[in-house]
């Protein structure tokens, strides 16, 4: 795998600004409040194009090569798509319509609406798609941290009773293992998508959808590697088991067994 080297900081006025006040023991909240951001994350997403991270053990942004890695690789992304969407947006002088024709958009409403169905909106003051999803407390998670010989690593904090206080949980769900699945459903237990095998002769079936459904299922069948006939074979049967068919899919697939 090539290696990608982290991007450089870039200090400009309003990051060293930014520090500054962060220095002076102002906590985060506090510090977006007085740049008049609406909440601190959109500070979090104007210092990430400066190649800026959260560090929460020194209260205060430091450099993403601090870390020794790149900043696109400290962000859980939902989707390759998403990840280039955010790290092109992320370059100087980015332009949203040329970038969504770069990566794959007919426009940037369509890019626009992908990235909502995967829980991140656009962002005024930082010119970037921001993630909606709940940020836990500060005390509790942290981005990234770097252990003592360079190592990137995860910082999470679980309280005063450490691990031993999850041992009688841990047990339980051990010892019951296979109701979880059962109840839960294989498939889901699993995180795998279920396979079916039908006989019978193949026929052409023309349907009409929506172009941004059309685009969703292209979206899905490319991100977990499933064709699109298998998709909406797994959709149908599903579908037929929850609405009154479950006895005929039942049969059906026990004929294919």
């Amino acid at each position: 795998m090539v290696k990608v080297e982290a991007l450089q900081p870039i200090y400009d006025e309003k990051v060293k600004k930014i520090l500054q006040v962060l220095g002076e023991g102002f906590s985060r909240e506090e510090v977006a409040e007085q740049f008049r951001y609406t909440t601190y994350r959109s500070m979090d997403g104007y210092m990430n194009r400066k190649n800026f991270l959260w560090d929460k053990r020194k209260g205060t942004y430091v450099p993403a090569d601090t870390f020794n890695a790149p900043l696109e690789t400290m962000v859980n992304f939902p989707s390759d798509k998403v990840r280039r969407v955010v790290m092109e947006l992320n370059k100087e002088g980015a332009d949203l319509k040329e970038v969504a024709l770069k990566v794959g958009f007919e426009n940037h409403f369509e890019m626009a609406r992908y990235m909502k169905s995967k829980g991140y909106e656009w962002s005024q003051e930082v010119r970037n798609y921001l993630s909606t999803s709940p940020t836990m407390p500060k005390d509790e998670v942290n981005v990234a941290s770097a252990s003592s010989d360079g190592t990137l690593v995860s910082s999470l904090s679980i309280g005063n009773g450490g691990v031993d206080q999850f041992s009688s949980l841990l047990e339980w769900l051990a010892s019951n293992k296979d109701g979880l699945q059962s109840l839960l459903g294989a498939s889901v237990a699993s995180g795998r998508i279920p396979r079916f095998t039908i006989q019978g002769l193949f026929t052409t079936k023309s349907i009409h959808m929506t172009n941004t459904l059309d685009q969703m299922v292209r979206d899905f069948s490319k991100e977990k590697n499933i064709n699109q006939r298998e998709i909406f074979e797994v959709a149908l049967i599903e579908f037929f088991q929850k609405y009154g068919y479950a006895r005929e899919v039942g049969t059906l697939l026990q004929q294919n067994a």
